[in-house]
Parts: C-alpha cells; structure tokens; sequence
C-alpha cells in the first residue's frame, strides 16, 4: 500500500496468541515488499489489457487496499483463502493475460459523459445491457483483486506480531519502499509482465511452500504472462505493438509501420519522401498522411527554429525537415517509440544532424525552455489512456490546458505559428480545444477538419493563423466559434479534457457506489465496522480518508513541476514513505504531542494549497526534487506523527485499523471529486478531514499531551 495511516497493522488476531516461531522482521519486510510491488503490478497491467481500467484507474488501487487492508485486520490470511490463493492468483492472471479473446480488453462505457478513444460509450449494445455487461466484468475483475490482496495483506499482519508494533511498522514501511523501487526500476528496464510476475512470485514462493499447486500455480503465471507476443515492447509507459505494411512492388522497404498502444491504434511511421510519393502517389496509407503533415507547411514557407511536442516516431519531425528547418527540436516522452522510429521510420528523420531529441513530458520541456521558435507544432500527443499510477489524470492532460498553452505561446517568436493536431473530431473535446487556445492566445484559432485517421482536426494560432484559408479541408472555424461561450476551458485546475462537464462520469459513480456498499458489508462482517461512531474510532476513519487525498493532491501537483514522468510517482511516494518512517521512528523514541502535531500539519496542508510550486523551476534537478519532496511530505511527516501515537495509544487495535481501512477506502472514492471542483479540492478535503480527525480526539487530549519520557520496549503494544 501507499505509504499511510491504514499501513500500520499488529497482529488482529481474535485474542492474545504466542507470536509464529518464523514470525521475523525479514518476513514482514517480503511481505510488505509484495503487498506493494503487486499492486503496481496490478495496476500497471490492468490499465493496459483492460481498457476500462486505464479510465477507472484509482478503483484498482481502492481495491487492492481495501484487500491489503483486510487481510492485515484479520491478522493473518484466512485459512480457506490461503488454500486456494495460488489458484486463485492464477485465474487472476490469466484473466488480464487473455482479456482480449475474452473480449473484455474494450468493455463498452455505459455512458457517454467521458470520451473514450475508439469506442465512444455503447458501442452495438443497448444502454441497459452495456451498463450491466460492464457493471459485471468490472466488479468481478475488483473482487479478485481484493482476494489476492487479502491474503498478502494477511501476510503482514501475520509477521506483525512478537516486536514492537512501531518498529513493526518501520520494517513495513520500509518493505512497502523497496516494493516501489524495485517495480518502478522494471519498468524503467523495459521489462514485461513475465518479468514482473517472476520477480514477484519468486519471492512468495517461500510462503506457500506448505501448498501443493503453489508452485505450479506461479510457473503458470510466469509462463502465461511471459508469452512472447510477436513485435510488442513495454515501455515505462506502454504496451507497444509494432505492424508493418507490405513494400509496394518495386520497392525495398515497407510503404509505412503502424504503433498500436495499450491495443488502440497510435501512430503510423509513413514514407512521406519526394522519391516515394512520386513513384507511388495513390499509395495507402501515405497518401491521405501526406496532407495532414503538410499542412502546417503551407502556411509556414521557412519554418526556421520548430519545436515539435508529441514527436513520437518521427513524421512531424521527418516534415519539417523535408521543407527546409535549421534546426527541430522533438520532444517525446517515450524512449520506446523514438526508439522505434530511429529504428524503422522510412525517412530517418532521428537521424539528422539538425534534430534534438528530448525524452520529457511537453510540459516539463516548456518551463525548461529559454529558445525561441519559428514554428511549434502539437504532434498528436494524446496518451491513448495511460494514465499515472496514483492519479486519474491522463498523461497528456496537463499539456492541454490554459497555462500550457500559455507557456508555449512564451516560447513563440513574434513572427511565429503555433500547430495543433488532434484526433477528436466533431465532440465537446475538439469545442474544449479550441476555446482552450483562444483563452491562451486572446482570439480564436483557425481549425480544419482535416478527418486524418478519420476524425482528425487541426489548429492554426500566430502569424499562419491571419493566412489565406486553405480550400481543400473544410474550415470549422465558426461552428467551434459559436459554441466557444458555452465551454468549459481545461485549465491547471481543471485539466479533464475528456469529461463532457463538470461530472463525475456515471461509469464511476455506479462502480463505487455497489463497490462501497459491498466493502461496507465485507468490513461488517470482519467486525470492523463495530463502534463506527466512537470517536476514537471516527478518529482513525478521517486519518485514512484524509491520507489518499494527500497522496493524490501531492501526484497532480508535481505532474506540474515535473511533467507527468515516472519521477512524480517515485518522488510523491518515495517522499511519503520516508516522511512516515521518519515519524514513526520519532515517535519510538520520543512521543510528541498530537496537539502540536495537528497545528504543524494544518498549517502546512494551507501553506500547501497556496505554494507556487513554480518557484522551483529555477532550481537544479537535484535541489528540484529534494525540495519537491519536502513540500508534498511534510503533511505526511506531522499525519504519521499523530497516527503513530494513535496506534501506539489505542486500547484495541484490531477496530482503530478497520475503521481506519474503511476511511481510506471513502478517501479514494473522495478522489473523484476533482471532476466535479478541480484539483483544489483535495487539499480543502484534506484539511477537513484532518481537522475532524483532530476534533474527534477532543480538546482534552489535545491539550493535556506533552511529551513524555522513553516508554520501556513494548510497553506501547
């Protein structure tokens, strides 16, 4: 799990019992360890076989921790579980590994509030049919999610037990750490899913020796998930499908390669030279590219200096060079398809003298950027989907708002033309788009329908935009204009490009309304829910709840700061875990006072909602992280202050962390309410919470804490 107050657990067994002879720190470290790492892994590959789930992307992590969760309340895995839980993960697996002939990959949308590339809502179903197709499919998909996270949350709970719950709980801190590190650097490799689960599984192995189809159960899932899929890389951030077309008679090389992405067409590489086209004019897909393109160099006649964003495998790049650049700079944030194109592209454009090549998200590259350009050109940057393991934001969100326009518009000379292409068609995104840039630039866009790849539009901002109209694409410059009023702008705060409105997308609200109320039922049987309105107990709901909106908050904001890079993740959660180390440490040796760790928190969760994270751009990457870090994991440095002496202080743990592991569930669901109010909300949720958290303890325990002397090993427990 996420570093947080529902991570600590003791032993919840139903009453005393003698501590497991094989119950050592070693133990709760590898178990912590994989209650971590598979859950990235889950979260990784369900978002990538299972399309729904790149667009539902915080439910996964919801139901892995509440399985997490769980498992570590019960005290250790349940008897039944831990008999089946090989083949239990086996036909978890196998599910996501065969999801595409179990046609689940593009599961129907049950609405039409959220635009969903390549399948906009129903598809051939009828409302009523999709909505329960997908209702099913993906509440079976989270309930097996939450048995296999059972049984590992059940494995630290069970080596919880004979030490010290806080120095327990450092070694599960520290295990959930190494977890992160070590799946964030296989992906950082390139590595795929066979790769994960044999690191993963290899691990577990010792803890279900004692089972019969343990090991032949795990070989299956290595086997499975390690098939080797012709032409398919893994990025950091895709699942990458290479398909080339047939060379034209004639001809020694394919006309053009296709890049298919997380199973949805992305990209095509095509031949656009002079010598192919003049040999072969007619020929598919090269011609209907050709166009799109040219376009922006039939309004621009001596690009000069050109920034593409979105440079992918090269045709935006290969353009500009055809018609004369001196100089491109390409930004891509996949090292994977730049390496493709390097690879296969037919013009070789990566190859040129006058081209830079920068792996950074856009956003990143504009605050860095102190050159000058003749030309900027959007590419079609659209992240197919994949979003950041701990955030619904989309990668390419952020690159799409108000301030991101604005900063490119900086970066224009006054003589230069600014490019977007988008493949949005005539839908509320292309209307978003285009009152977006005329909100940046201060007067509306000249957009084309250009219809490449069928729905693809383009805008034309700068000195082109004034240019003669060009008459072979249809202009629908004043159908966007007269809806311009009406839309809403994506913005910093408000980045959801795809979202028809301010709404939750009913998608989500019928998932976690049936997926709470069941969690509800599940922790009511386990007895967590006894108590509920205590106020101790409320006590330990509102820190779990307040911590995720923490997590989330801290993930949106360094997306601002870094771009939307495998460095938000490791800094946001790597951060988090040492600030709760730290915490949890200090309060072993010296208890503070939660009435003085409430006010520090309160005060920098404030001074949190206000901080111009800008100010760090100016920074060295090193000093940018580090003071990154200590920004977003202050909060969570005074939080686990109060949470560990919390714990330490609770007359019975077993109900605080399963009113605590409820909290954190509602806290995730409490996520969504960025669609409705924008990113600040979870900082104004967080204080709230924290502050009810703090009110549940009452004024007489806040007051009457100091600190107190070095309690005697295991006093606390």
């Amino acid at each position: 799990m996420p570093a947080g107050p529902a991570n600590a657990r003791a032993d919840q067994s139903d009453g005393p019992q003698s501590p497991p002879p094989w119950s050592t720190p070693g133990k709760l470290f590898l178990a912590s360890f994989l209650a971590l790492y598979f859950e990235l892994v889950i979260i990784r590959y369900l978002s990538t076989e299972i399309r729904v789930f790149a667009y539902l992307q915080n439910l996964p992590l919801i139901a892995s921790f509440l399985g997490i969760g769980l498992g570590m309340f019960l005290g250790r895995p349940p008897g039944r579980l831990e008999k089946i839980f090989p083949l239990l993960a086996l036909g978890l697996f196998a599910l996501i590994a065969f999801a595409a002939p179990l046609h689940l990959t593009h599961l129907p949308f049950p609405s039409l509030d959220y635009f969903v590339w390549g399948e906009h809502g129903l598809g051939r179903l009828p409302r009523f049919f999709a909505a329960l197709w997908f209702l099913v499919a993906v509440l079976t998909i989270l309930a097996l999610v939450v048995a296999f996270f059972v049984e590992f949350g059940g494995l630290v709970g069970q080596h919880f037990s004979g030490s010290s719950s806080l120095r327990a709980y450092a070694v599960n801190l520290a295990g959930s750490l190494t977890g992160i590190l070590m799946f964030t650097l296989l992906a950082l490799l390139e590595t795929r899913p066979g790769a994960w689960m044999l690191v993963g599984f290899l691990i577990a192995v010792p803890f279900f020796l004692r089972f019969r189809w343990a090991l032949v159960s795990f070989t299956l899932i290595v086997l499975i998930t390690g098939i080797q899929q012709p032409d398919t890389f893994w990025s950091p951030y895709y699942r990458i499908t290479l398909k080339s077309y047939g060379a034209p008679p004639g001809w020694a090389q394919p006309r053009a390669y296709q890049l298919d992405v997380n199973h949805d067409y992305h990209q095509r590489m095509v031949d656009l030279s002079s010598a192919f086209l003049g040999r072969y004019p007619d020929e598919e897909p090269n011609r209907s590219a050709y166009a799109s393109y040219e376009l922006p160099y039939r309004l621009v006649n001596d690009p000069g200096e050109v920034l593409i964003v979105g440079a992918g495998s090269g045709n935006d790049v290969a353009a500009a060079l055809r018609h004369g650049a001196a100089h491109v700079d390409a930004v891509e944030i996949d090292p994977v398809i730049v390496r493709l194109g390097r690879q296969y592209h037919p013009e070789r454009p990566y190859d040129s003298p006058r081209v830079t090549v920068y792996m950074d998200d856009a956003r990143a590259f504009f605050k860095k950027a102190t050159k000058k350009y003749d030309l900027i050109v959007f590419g079609y940057l659209d992240a197919h989907t994949m979003l950041s393991s701990y955030s619904s934001l989309r990668l390419d969100n952020y690159v799409y708002t108000l301030e991101s326009f604005d900063e490119a518009r900086r970066l224009l000379k006054d003589s230069g033309t600014f490019v977007l292409a988008f493949a949005s068609g005539r839908t509320f995104v292309t209307d978003r788009m285009f009152a977006t840039l005329a909100g940046a630039f201060g007067k509306p866009a000249v957009a084309y329908y250009t219809r490449y790849d069928g729905s693809g539009v383009v805008f034309i901002q700068g000195k082109a935009r004034d240019s003669a109209p060009l008459l072979d694409f249809p202009l629908i410059t004043e159908e966007l204009a007269s809806r311009q009023d009406s839309t809403i702008l994506a913005t910093d705060h408000w980045p959801f490009l795809y979202l028809s409105g301010r709404t939750i997308p009913l998608a989500v609200v019928l998932v976690l309304l049936v997926f709470i109320y069941s969690s509800k039922v599940l922790l009511r049987k386990a007895q967590a829910l006894s108590g509920l309105w205590e106020r101790r107990n409320l006590h330990f709901f509102m820190l779990g709840a307040g911590f995720l909106l923490l997590e989330t908050k801290g993930v949106t904001e360094l997306s601002l700061l870094f771009g939307s890079t495998w460095i938000v993740n490791v800094v946001v959660i790597g951060a988090f875990l040492l600030m709760a180390i730290l915490a949890n440490t200090l309060i072993m040796v010296c208890p503070v006072g939660r009435g003085i760790s409430y006010a520090a928190l309160l005060v920098f969760l404030v001074l949190g909602s206000f901080f111009p994270y800008s100010v760090l751009d100016a920074l060295s990457t090193p000093v940018k992280i580090l003071g990154a870090a200590v920004i977003v994991g202050l909060p969570v440095f005074f939080s686990g202050l109060v949470f560990s002496r919390s714990f330490r202080d609770s007359p019975v743990p077993s109900q605080a962390l399963g009113i605590n592991l409820f909290g954190a569930v509602v806290g995730g669901a409490l996520e969504n309410t960025v669609t409705l109010a924008g990113t600040p909300v979870l900082g104004v949720l967080a204080i709230a919470l924290y502050t009810s958290s703090a009110v549940c303890l009452g004024k007489t325990v806040l007051r009457s804490e100091v600190v107190l002397p070095l309690p005697v090993e295991g006093s606390a427990d």
